[in-house]
């Protein structure tokens, strides 16, 4: 055996020493954080009259972490607000890169954070846990983009059409 062939045999006895599957039935590695991904999104919901939700997000998921900006308002003057940089007690926590809200999964994704919930001006809690959904079903001309709110320790949810666009990347 020549020194080269030696070699490579070497290599190829380290890979598979290494490798932890089952030749027949390999498994898929985890990914390690987050899937990637990133939503983005401007618009309003009504839901009845004159009941109105208005945000404004971008939220990307890569090998750092879940991070981005997001705010909600209704005209009751209720808010919900994450802004890390501003507020480092608030965070997204997840991020999923498909999301069974949208007709097509594929074409939405959603996270989960922590933000300031303000009621009438007051901070009601400063870290409350929520989701959001959101759905691009095409162009913002369309009409067809869809977005929905979970924040589940106030029973709340909201969900509608979007005047507006949201942007799956």
């Amino acid at each position: 055996m020549t020194g080269r062939n030696l070699l490579a045999a070497v290599a190829l006895l380290m890979v598979a020493t290494a490798c932890n599957d089952d030749v027949v039935r390999p498994k898929l590695e985890a990914w390690v954080g987050a899937e990637p991904g990133e939503l983005s999104g401007i618009g309003t919901i009504q839901v009845g009259t004159p009941d109105q939700t208005t945000f404004a997000f971008d939220v990307k998921s890569d090998a750092s972490g879940v991070h981005g900006v997001f705010t909600a308002s209704d005209v009751a003057g209720e808010s919900l607000t994450t802004d890390p940089t501003v507020n480092p007690a608030n965070s997204f926590t997840a991020f999923r890169a498909s999301s069974g809200f949208c007709s097509l999964s594929s074409h939405g994704a959603e996270f989960d954070a922590t933000g300031v919930l303000v009621e009438s001006g007051v901070v009601v809690d400063p870290a409350v846990p929520y989701t959001v959904k959101a759905c691009d079903n095409g162009s913002a001309v369309a009409g067809m983009d869809t977005w929905r709110i979970e924040i589940p320790s106030r029973n709340f949810s909201r969900d509608g059409i979007v005047t507006g666009d949201i942007m799956k990347q």
